[in-house]
């Protein structure tokens, strides 16, 4: 059971992870701080992570379902930074919950060990058909599914009014500035002592974010059959090279490489002028530039051979060790349905996969004007990039994505040796 999983993160001997202390209300709804909540018949337990915005979501949801279903929802809710090791320390002593929130990266991991129910013949007929095609690739193996693409996360550019009231902003994804149209509009910018053009959100788990350079110019990170890499190509290079020239000419702070400091503070402290940042970081910088009587705006990513944005957001799975599949599957289905994925997006300020969903304005809580610009940027996130960062190796190769642009961002080794020994990182990731 997901063994390779377990082995390399060293959680066998942990101990599943406490739950919050809270009380639930409502038909069929709770909350629990035990051992993980494991599959029991007669209910579905659920192990996530979420902020308050997003709890109240899934509680109304559970709730509404069980109404109908007659099934309660048990919820246990741990930090997102333990939530996948309590789920594997679970799985491996067989006591495993229902259902499991997960990021698009880690499915593949838990498909190819075993862990995941298959949902192909589960779901009603046609039900993927209503998502996006960069979505419904995220949650297949081998062409079976094995979870519900719940809602989706990207990124925009961020600017301060201010600082760019001489720019040229652009207003729609045929109009986003090109490369060089951005590094431009960067590299006028004035800029004070300890202070930068903009920052870019490739901290840590966030490096896949560079490989939207890298579609942008038409390359890729691994071949069409998934099986090993391509990224040592002209366009993996002219991408690594644009993108360290950000650090060699000064246009971003030399603190924020891929293991460096997260960007967003340095755009609402003034430190950067423009950020790329993900939709659900609004509400924190909305209050921060409101108290501080600034104004921000936001526009596209810069587009090359093509525009190209990152695969953010989180799917539902169910286990294998599920001994309500039929039910599971039922609550899969009425959660990243139309009516109820319009509701959590709305509450958590995040984007949807349902193509439905794409053409409506929905009444989102924080800057809704923004949000629409959001929703359209998600629909250049590709299938091709999807199934890419999905492959069940990508934990693996995303940390070698963090060392190998880390060698190139602050040593300033040169971007043809860099992408020929990240190639023979990932050989060895995927063998």
């Amino acid at each position: 059971m997901i063994s390779s999983r377990l082995s390399r993160r060293g959680f066998l001997g942990a101990t599943a992870a406490g739950a919050l202390a809270l009380t639930g209300c409502g038909t069929g709804f709770a909350l629990q701080s035990g051992d993980g909540t494991g599959s029991t018949e007669g209910r579905l337990s659920f192990t996530l992570w979420a902020g308050e915005a997003e709890l109240a979501a899934f509680r109304t949801v559970a709730e509404r379902w069980t109404a109908t279903s007659g099934v309660p929802v048990v919820f246990n809710v741990v930090p997102f930074s333990e939530a996948l090791t309590g789920v594997d320390a679970n799985l491996a002593s067989n006591r495993g919950p229902d259902l499991f929130r997960v990021t698009y990266q880690d499915i593949g991991i838990y498909a190819a060990g075993g862990a995941l129910l298959d949902l192909t013949d589960l779901l009603p007929g046609g039900f993927l058909q209503g998502f996006g095609d960069a979505f419904v690739s995220a949650v297949q193996s081998e062409g079976r599914v094995y979870g519900v693409p719940h809602h989706t996360d990207t990124s925009l550019v961020l600017y301060d009014t201010e600082a760019l009231a001489g720019a040229r902003i652009p207003t729609s994804l045929d109009d986003a500035w090109t490369w060089e149209e951005f590094r431009s509009v960067a590299a006028g910018l004035p800029t004070a002592e300890a202070q930068f053009a903009f920052g870019v959100n490739w901290q840590l788990a966030g490096a896949y974010r560079w490989l939207n350079w890298v579609d942008q110019r038409g390359g890729r990170l691994l071949t069409d059959d998934l099986t090993g890499p391509a990224i040592d190509s002209a366009e993996g290079r002219d991408a690594l090279a644009f993108t360290q020239a950000f650090f060699t000419d000064g246009l971003v702070p030399p603190t924020t490489s891929t293991k460096g400091s997260y960007v967003d503070e340095l755009f609402t402290t003034g430190t950067i002028a423009m950020v790329f940042a993900g939709d659900f970081l609004l509400p924190t910088i909305d209050p921060a530039f409101v108290s501080a009587g600034r104004e921000y705006g936001a526009t596209f990513l810069p587009a090359d051979e093509r525009a190209s944005a990152d695969l953010g957001g989180n799917a539902v799975v169910a286990t294998a060790q599920s001994v309500n599949p039929e039910a599971a599957a039922d609550f899969l289905a009425f959660l990243s349905d139309d009516e109820q994925q319009a509701l959590f997006c709305e509450q958590a300020t995040v984007l949807p996969t349902r193509t439905a969903l794409l053409g409506q304005q929905l009444d989102y809580a924080v800057r809704p004007d923004l949000m629409e610009l959001f929703v359209e940027q998600a629909t250049t996130i590709t299938p091709e990039l999807s199934a890419q960062v999905t492959v069940p190796q990508f934990n693996a190769v995303n940390s070698s994505i963090v060392d190998r642009l880390e060698q190139a961002f602050l040593s300033g080794d040169d971007p043809g040796r860099v992408l020929a020994d990240l190639a023979e990182d990932i050989t060895g990731r995927l063998a």
